[in-house]
């Protein structure tokens, strides 16, 4: 397993960690992880493919009032050539 695959695999974990039981005291601790790893793997299709449907389960939760909805801010990562 790449080193990639395998950090991906850790994060993927702490998420969904995140996911079953969100800290009471940071609401937005489990959208910020999930925007965090879907802007370091943005280029990276099979991450992607990987993540995608954690932020389907995300929304879904959300909706149904299990996970408090948040708006993460995040500023444009990419360098401007």
């Amino acid at each position: 397993m790449t080193t990639r695959l395998a950090e991906l695999n850790e994060r993927v974990g702490e998420l969904r960690r995140l996911i079953a039981a969100p800290p009471p005291d940071d609401a937005d601790a489990v959208r910020e992880l999930y925007c965090e790893l879907v802007d370091r793997y943005r280029d990276d299709s099979d991450a992607l493919a990987i993540l995608r449907p954690i932020g389907d389960e995300i929304r879904r939760l959300e909706v149904a009032g299990d996970l408090p909805s948040t708006l993460v801010a995040r500023s444009d990562r990419r360098k401007r050539t």
